[in-house]
């Protein structure tokens, strides 16, 4: 029948300097499977780290090791750490559990890596805390706990996964007699229930409590006394084979526990990076995108898909050569061709603006500006009435003497209802007020950026009327603006090259005027917006990059201060990856978190701060999803390094650290 354990030829040597120091030294040995053996030796003697090798924990340099008749020296990361999740418990002198874990978490975590649901885990760590008499205990944190109960917690923790060894190293080390005791003959209760025990010690008085002892010195098997033979002749037991991983919600829950909550401040601290990278991303394309709406909003109050044709109002020299070209300036008549040439083309309004004074009985109204229009003005630049009746074609036709007021001139203590009916006197004549436009609320700013009048302080009347009462200076052009408003915004550009085109042929190529599409003015304006955008993107990115290294640093850090923790979960069954994804995790979970408050900070800041900028709220979800996706990013990148540093650590170097 083959041992359970077999040691073939195994040597263990370290080096040292210049020098090479045999732990093992070509060591022969076979274990039986129900034995209780002790290996006993003074310090440096070997016991320790044949216990590493018979453990799993660690390998030979040459020889070979047979657990059940597989040879561990050619087995895996992964297949080690299966071995040991189901078929191999420790104990620890130094009890090695936990602190941020209840005893029932603590028992219970070597499931954790086996595929166990939470609850199924915990239940069956109920029942092992009652078997070693810690029924009352199970919410009670290590540093609850005396010396022997933290042993006990730590043997329920390497049997609950029904072992088929159970290594102690020193495990009444840390004791005192009485307790010691009491641990001793709880492996015993445990060894006559046909468990393999392997017990580690240099104190010879404990290892009598073994049925076998094998001394060690220098690396050698001095001596191997069997007691008692085997109490059980058991076949080896292969436990069931399990997915040994750890779950994406426990990989969360640990990380959450351990990355997040551990070191609250701390943590804070290390998203400052995070918070302040992703706030400022989202809160400046919030307000870039606020004010771009602002402007549309502010072109589309103006009047919807609108172009504006102007006069130059060339004067002297400049005045005479174009009327010399051929050119008669703007009038009517480029108007009526355009209107009838471009069938896009759903209203127009001709204007011509006059510089005479303006008085209301005898105030004077100086902000006046007085509009002659005719057409559809009201409806091309998004106007309309708060009181009386617009100006209509039979004004003009009839060249009446007749205004209609803008809300800004309104003398004050009167109402807009008062108006109609009353006469205004407009360049020394009266007329009567038809009706009251309806006020606007315009950026005054926005109005100079597209070249556009406040048409709150506009007092219209009728082109044929300003034409046929009022004089002008000789060759001036019959009209100041030509305004036509579009089926669609899409044909702007296009519509406003034809309107070049013939206005280039009708004006004989003289370059007497100026084609103004708002909407163009206001991308134009925005294009100048990407290079601001582009440096506050570039801020942002490098507040996500301070905050990646200070992700990493502290990682890093954690790295150092777990290595216990790290030897611990991999004793009992994690993995390399495991070890690598949960450090991991933790570092996203903490980009992620500042990710989120970094979020909610820019959206309450925004919100907070449109209403005194006047700017509308807007959040653009691309933005903010790309501006998550960084957090995250980062967490993941910066957090790589320390998790593969945490995954790497040796296993041997770790445990054994006091």
């Amino acid at each position: 029948m083959n041992a359970l354990i077999q040691l073939r030829n195994a040597r263990k040597t370290y080096t040292m300097g210049e020098h090479e120091v045999h732990a093992l030294n070509d060591v022969d040995l076979d274990i039986q499977s129900g034995e209780f053996t002790a290996i006993v030796g003074a310090s440096g003697s070997g016991k320790s780290t044949m216990m590493h090798i018979l453990g799993c924990l660690d390998g030979l340099t040459s020889g070979h090791y047979l657990l059940a008749g597989e040879d561990m020296s050619k087995a895996g990361d992964a297949q080690l750490s299966s071995i040991r999740n189901r078929r191999i418990g420790f104990v620890f002198q130094q009890f090695n559990l936990l602190p941020n874990l209840t005893v029932r978490e603590n028992i219970a975590l070597p499931l954790a890596y086996a595929g166990v649901s939470r609850i199924e885990r915990l239940k069956k760590a109920e029942e092992m805390a009652a078997n070693v008499g810690l029924e009352a205990r199970l919410d009670h944190r290590p540093n609850e706990l005396s010396g022997g109960q933290c042993q006990r917690v730590a043997i329920a923790r390497a049997l609950i996964h029904d072992p088929e060894i159970l290594f102690a190293d020193e495990p009444t080390g840390a004791l005192d007699s009485k307790t010691g005791a009491e641990i001793m003959a709880l492996l015993k209760t445990l060894h006559s229930k046909g468990l393999t025990i392997l017990l580690v010690t240099h104190d010879v008085g404990i290892a009598e409590n073994a049925h076998r002892m094998i001394r060690l010195s220098d690396g050698n098997v001095i001596e191997d006394i069997e007691r008692e033979p085997p109490l059980l002749n058991l076949q080896p037991r292969h436990a069931p084979e399990r997915d040994c991983r750890l779950g994406f919600a426990d990989m969360m829950r640990i990380g959450i526990r351990e990355g997040l909550l551990a070191h609250k401040l701390r943590t804070l601290l290390t998203m400052l990076g995070v918070i302040i990278g992703v706030a400022s991303v989202i809160a400046m394309s919030s307000f870039s995108a606020g004010s771009k709406q602002k402007q549309a909003d502010q072109i589309r109050a103006l009047g919807s898909n609108l172009i504006r044709i102007l006069d130059r109002r060339l004067e002297g020299a400049d005045l005479y050569s174009a009327r010399a070209g051929g050119s008669s300036g703007l009038s009517r008549e480029d108007a009526d061709v355009l209107r009838q040439s471009i069938e896009t083309i759903q209203k127009v309004s001709m204007v011509r603006d006059l510089d005479v004074d303006v008085t209301f009985g005898t105030l004077p109204i100086p902000d006046a500006k007085v509009r002659a229009i005719r057409g559809d003005y009201l409806v091309v630049n998004n106007l309309s009435l708060e009181e009386g009746s617009p100006l209509t074609e039979e004004h003009n036709l009839n060249r009446r003497r007749v205004a209609v007021l803008g809300a800004g001139l309104i003398p004050d203590g009167m109402k807009p209802a008062d108006l109609p009916g009353m006469d205004i006197q407009i360049g020394g004549q009266p007329y009567t007020v038809t009706g009251v436009l309806k006020g606007k609320v315009l950026d005054q700013t926005e109005l100079e950026a597209v070249g556009a009048n406040d048409s709150n302080l506009e007092l219209l009347i009728p082109l044929e009327t300003a034409l046929n009462r009022f004089t002008y200076l000789p060759l001036r052009s019959e009209l100041d603006e030509v305004q036509f408003q579009l089926e669609k915004e899409e044909l702007l550009a296009e519509v406003g090259t034809t309107i070049r085109r013939i206005l280039d042929v009708r004006h004989q190529g003289v370059d007497d005027y100026d084609l103004v599409i708002p909407m163009d003015l206001l991308k134009s304006q925005q294009e100048s917006q990407k290079l601001l955008d582009l440096l506050s993107l570039c801020i942002s990115a490098i507040s996500l990059v301070v905050g990646g290294i200070g992700i990493m640093n502290i990682m890093l850090a954690s790295v150092t201060e777990r290595l216990r923790e790290i030897g611990i979960r991999r004793a009992v069954g994690a993995r390399a990856e495991d070890i690598r994804n949960q450090f991991l995790m933790e570092a996203t979970l903490i980009s992620m978190s500042g990710g989120v408050l970094g979020l909610g900070l820019a959206m309450g800041g925004v919100v907070l701060a449109s209403s005194p900028l006047d700017f509308p709220v807007v959040f653009t979800p691309g933005i903010m999803s790309v501006a998550f996706l960084a957090s995250f990013s980062t967490g993941l990148g910066f957090g790589a390094y320390p998790a593969i540093q945490a995954a790497t650590q040796n296993l041997v170097d770790i445990l054994s650290r006091e």
